[in-house]
C-alpha cells in the first residue's frame, strides 16, 4: 500500500512504525516541517515545508494555535495537490493532529481512510491547575486555555476513519463521544532489546568513569519543566548529597519552557533553581547533559541506580517505559501517568508529586539497599515487556490494514 504520514517532527510517533511499515512492503511518503538531517531509507520519501512564522501579540484561548495550524494545513494541501497531479494517491493517511496537517486530508481524498494520533484532550489539570501554586486553582480561564487546542483536535476526530492513543490515561481525557469502536489504545512502542539491562555498561561524563559501581542518580525528560517536576527533584538534591557524600547525578532534558509553558520569572527554570539552591548544591557532582544521542541515553540508564521520573497528570513519555526496560529502580509521582504502569512498592516506589523530602528520603533508602534495588528493578523490566515494539506494532499494522473508508 502506499502510505502517507503526516507529522511536523517526523518521526515522532512513527519512530517504530517507519521501519516496520517498510518492511511490510508498503510505500511511505512523509511530510513534515522541520529541518533535521534524517536517515536515507529504501521505501521512504519526504517531503519538507517551511515553519510558519512566529506570531507576535496577544492569542488569547489557542487562537495563536489556529492560526499556525491553519498555515501548516495550507503548506500541506499544497503538497497534496501536488501530488494527485502528478497521479499519487495515498491508500492509507496516518497524521498526527495537534498541528493542524491532516485538515487538508478530506478536501484532497474524501474516500481515503484517515488515522489520527490526537493524544490528549486537554484539561486544566493536565497543565498543573488546581495542583502547582504558581498556576492556583481551576478558573475559567484556565478551562478556555484549552479550547484552541481541543477544537483543533475535535476537527481532525470529525473526519478521521479511526483515532489512536497510547495509554488508557490519555483515552479516559476525552469527551464520552470519542471513546467508541474508533477510539484504539495502543502505545508506539519500545525496543526492549536495546532498552536492557547491561552489567558491562561505562560511559564518561566531564572526565568520570561512570559504571554500575558509581552510585548514580538519573532524571531524563525533554526539557526541565515544573510539569515534569524538575523544581521538586532539584530542592531534594541538597538533601541527598548531605547524606550522601559521592552520589553522582546526571540529568538530560533542554532548557525550553516545555509542555507546561515557561517559568514566571521568564527565565529557563534550571537557572531558576539553581539560583535558589546557591550554595547548597555540590555541583561537581552534577552533570547537566542537555539533549544528548540515544544510546548515549541507553547507557546513562543502565548505570542508573535510582532513576526518578516525576510528572503532572499528562503524556506518559517513552523516556520513563525505556528506564524500565533497562532495569532501573523507579522513584515516581503518584497519579497519573505514571501509575498506568508502576504500581507502588511494586516496579517501582511512588511519592507525592510536590513532596521533596520525602522524594529524598526515599532516593536514601534505596541507595542504601541493594537488595531492593534489584528487586524493584528487575520486575520494572518484566513490566515494559508488555510495551515492547514485538507486542504493539502488529497491533498497530493491523488497525492500519485493515482500515476501511
Amino acid at each position: 500500500m502506499k502510505l502517507l504520514l503526516l507529522h511536523q517532527n517526523f518521526p515522532g510517533q512513527f519512530r517504530q512504525l517507519t521501519p516496520c511499515l517498510i518492511e511490510r512492503g508498503h510505500q511511505l511518503l512523509a511530510i513534515c516541517s522541520h529541518q533535521r538531517p534524517l536517515p536515507e531509507i529504501e521505501g521512504l520519501r519526504v517531503l519538507r515545508y517551511d515553519q510558519p512564522p512566529p506570531m507576535s501579540g496577544e492569542w488569547p484561548y489557542g487562537t495563536q494555535l489556529w492560526h499556525e495550524a491553519l498555515r501548516r494545513a495550507e503548506s500541506v494541501g499544497g503538497f497534496l495537490q501536488q501530488l494527485a497531479s502528478e497521479g499519487w494517491r495515498p491508500d492509507r493517511v496516518l497524521a498526527h493532529c495537534g498541528w493542524g496537517e491532516a485538515l487538508p486530508v478530506k478536501e484532497q481524498w474524501p474516500e481515503v481512510p484517515l488515522l489520527v494520533w490526537p493524544e490528549l484532550w486537554l484539561r486544566p489539570e493536565h497543565m498543573g491547575f488546581g495542583s502547582d501554586p504558581l498556576k492556583g486553582p481551576v478558573t475559567s480561564a484556565s478551562l478556555l486555555a484549552n479550547v484552541g487546542r481541543n477544537a483543533l483536535a475535535e476537527a481532525s476526530l470529525a473526519q478521521a476513519t479511526a483515532w489512536i492513543v497510547p495509554t488508557r490515561h490519555q483515552a479516559n481525557s476525552f469527551p464520552a463521544a470519542y471513546q467508541n469502536d474508533r477510539m484504539h489504545v495502543v502505545h508506539e512502542g519500545i525496543d526492549t532489546q536495546l532498552a536492557c539491562p547491561n552489567p558491562e555498561v561505562s560511559y564518561e561524563v566531564r572526565g568520570v568513569r561512570v559504571n554500575r559501581s558509581v552510585p548514580t542518580i538519573t532524571f531524563v525528560n525533554r526539557n526541565l519543566e515544573r510539569l515534569r517536576g524538575f523544581d521538586t527533584f532539584m530542592r531534594a538534591l541538597p538533601i541527598i548529597q548531605r547524606q550522601h557524600p559521592t552520589v553522582r547525578v546526571v540529568i538530560v532534558g533542554d532548557n525550553e519552557g516545555g509542555y507546561g509553558g515557561a517559568d514566571p520569572s521568564g527565565l529557563p527554570l534550571r537557572e531558576v533553581m539553581l539560583k535558589e539552591l546557591q550554595g547548597q548544591l555540590d555541583l561537581e557532582r552534577i552533570h547537566f547533559l542537555g539533549r544528548i544521542p540515544h544510546p548515549y541515553l541507553i547507557s546513562m540508564l543502565q548505570a542508573s541506580w535510582v532513576h526518578i521520573y516525576l510528572s503532572y497528570p499528562f503524556i506518559l513519555g517513552w523516556s520513563l517505559l525505556e528506564a524500565m526496560g533497562c532495569g532501573c529502580c523507579i522513584v515516581g509521582s503518584r497519579g497519573m501517568p505514571v501509575e498506568e504502569v508502576i504500581h507502588d512498592g511494586v516496579q517501582g516506589v511512588l511519592v507525592p508529586m510536590d513532596d521533596h523530602e520525602r522524594l529524598a528520603q526515599r532516593v536514601l533508602a534505596l541507595i542504601a539497599n541493594p537488595q531492593l534495588r534489584d528487586q524493584l528493578g528487575r520486575a520494572a523490566r518484566q513490566a515494559s515487556l508488555a510495551w515492547d515494539q514485538s507486542v504493539t506494532l502488529p497491533k498497530l499494522t493491523a488497525l492500519i490494514e485493515g482500515l476501511t473508508g
